[in-house]
């Protein structure tokens, strides 16, 4: 076969073995995705489910945490579980317009019973796909949805989707950085995906404590309140102040 002949034949080969190599890799992304299966609800929230991972349990992970809290601290809310029941296998999908069919965005609600000062704030959040990060924000209430936030705070590189039971947490000084939680108001913890490719869960907590939610599909520019459970887990603990 001559000089030219081998050129194009080798040319060709190098294509075939290129669309192969990417046919398998889009199989291979689209087969880790196809383990997620999304369900709406009539509020218009999304939840997302998949199968466990195994050996990933932490089944102490929550005591190990708390043995970091400030003196003084006690819990203003919190629905986590324990051991390696911290947290469900399924979730509230928090997702980008290129992650989900729409942005999508949910976000719980909890009222102090006292005057706190916030310490700390955990939050049970996986990693699906797109870029691995989020936005925390604590708000305050406008009127049965989310208001004016309070506080913001960035994550990155949160575990996969599945994984037990890693939990991803902010402490504050309320010395320096003072955030009063304030008897009988509410307030609202919500996620938001890092960019329109993010694909990400809040777990859902195991205790089948829900209430009131809301609903974002633009990305917290507008909310609907939502009635959701069993709620994202996560709790809130703070330094009581005041009377």
């Amino acid at each position: 076969m001559s000089t030219r002949g081998n050129f194009l034949t080798n040319n060709l080969f190098r294509k075939i073995a290129g669309a192969l190599a990417l046919g398998t890799l889009c199989f291979a992304s689209l087969n880790a995705l196809a383990q997620v299966s999304k369900t709406i609800t009539d509020d218009g929230a999304v939840i997302s489910t998949t199968q466990p991972k195994a050996n990933t349990v932490v089944p102490s992970a929550h005591p190990k945490i708390e043995e970091a809290l400030p003196a003084g601290s006690v819990v203003v809310f919190s629905n986590f579980g324990t051991g390696d029941n911290l947290y469900g296998p399924s979730g509230w999908t928090e997702a980008g317009l290129e992650a989900n069919d729409f942005p999508i965005a949910e976000a719980m609600s909890f009222t102090p019973a006292a005057n706190y000062a916030l310490v700390r704030i955990d939050i049970a959040m996986t990693y699906v796909s797109g870029t691995n990060g989020m936005t925390l924000i604590l708000a305050q209430d406008n009127s049965g949805i989310p208001g004016k936030p309070l506080f913001k705070t960035t994550f990155t590189n949160l575990p996969d989707f599945g994984s037990c039971c890693t939990i991803q947490t902010v402490t504050l000084n309320p010395q320096t950085s003072p955030i009063a939680l304030k008897s009988g108001h509410t307030y609202w913890l919500y996620p938001m995906p890092a960019n329109t490719t993010s694909y990400l869960v809040w777990n859902q907590d195991t205790t089948n404590q829900g209430g009131n939610g809301a609903v974002s599909r633009d990305y917290g520019k507008t909310w609907n309140p939502a009635a959701l459970s069993p709620f994202g887990a996560f709790d809130i603990y703070g330094m009581q102040v005041g009377k």
